[in-house]
């Protein structure tokens, strides 16, 4: 069964005739018969009475009309929904996104988006996880992009995509040869951080303590404000770091870094888009929303 065989049923249950179906649909009579006798093997039940040369629904059929006529009216409607987003889709979109996520998942978004929605202008801030928050709740921003978990009364968190964080370490290092550190190990490194408010300190510190080591005994030698320098300064051999594995992609395949677990330690976080929940969502924000989340999108970040 397809759509085109209910639509043949409804439009011969209006009709009441075959020829006028035929007409109306442009498909011969045959065709139109057998739509009728795929639908009704499909149901087990037959829908038409054919007796004395009238066309009238029987009871199965009559249940059948009222459901058919509401999904092809919702196709209808959807297919009107996705022509006006299509090239008709205008206005500004305020984003905020943490630095992992600005510098490693959304120029591929953004550049899928603005192909099929050129006529949507972006605005993104790039800052940490605490700033976005704030400019969320202030109405600066239309939507979040984070990396850290948030809990406030007036923020709705919506996960969109699983990251992993990763100890880096200078490619020459020791310890690069090793698959899993243990936190002794870890504890005699000197680290160089992201700054307090980042989401990524602020994942990496609850799963240290989780895992039985307070973050403040580790040896940190710098905190920096962006990724890109905390990675500057590891491949410069001022110390390790812990950041996601999207992050360090590039300086893995240019062999500037090396990567490895905590034993016993899994760092998953999630990515997520976050709202004001007392702010309704624009048709470009919605539109932004259901992109993300696709399917399509989703692919371009699977091993």
């Amino acid at each position: 069964m397809n759509f085109s065989h209910l639509k043949v049923f409804l439009t011969l249950a209006e009709t009441g005739s075959v020829t006028k179906t035929s007409k109306l649909l442009e498909l011969s009579q045959p065709t139109i018969n057998h739509n009728i006798y795929l639908l009704e093997q499909h149901y087990g039940a037959k829908l038409f009475d054919r007796s004395n040369k009238k066309i009238k629904l029987t009871r199965f059929g009559q249940v059948l009309q009222k459901y058919v006529a509401e999904i092809l009216n919702l196709l209808e409607q959807s297919e009107k929904h996705i022509e006006s987003l299509m090239g008709e889709l205008s206005g500004d979109l305020y984003l905020g996104a943490s630095h992992t996520i600005a510098e490693n998942v959304l120029p591929k978004i953004m550049g899928m988006f603005n192909h099929d929605y050129p006529e949507v202008n972006i605005h993104l801030e790039v800052t940490n996880t605490q700033h976005i928050v704030d400019h969320i709740l202030e109405n600066k921003l239309d939507l979040g992009l984070i990396e850290g978990p948030v809990t406030h009364e007036k923020i709705v968190a919506k996960p969109f995509m699983e990251d992993e964080l990763l100890v880096v370490l200078p490619y020459n290092h020791p310890l690069a040869i090793k698959k899993n550190l243990t936190l002794k190990e870890l504890a005699s490194l000197p680290f160089v951080l992201r700054e307090h408010g980042s989401g990524t300190r602020v994942v990496m510190e609850t799963a240290l303590r989780k895992a039985g080591l307070d973050p403040a005994e580790l040896n940190t030698v710098m905190e920096l404000g962006n990724t890109q320098a905390v990675i500057g300064a590891v491949e410069a051999g001022l110390g390790a770091t812990i950041l996601s594995a999207l992050a360090v992609t590039k300086e893995i395949q240019l062999k500037t870094v090396k990567t490895c677990k905590i034993a016993n330690v899994n760092i998953v976080r999630f990515f997520s888009l976050i709202m004001n929940k007392d702010k309704p969502l624009t048709p470009v924000c919605e539109t932004f929303l259901s992109f993300i989340t696709s399917e399509e999108v989703m692919k371009l970040f699977k091993n």
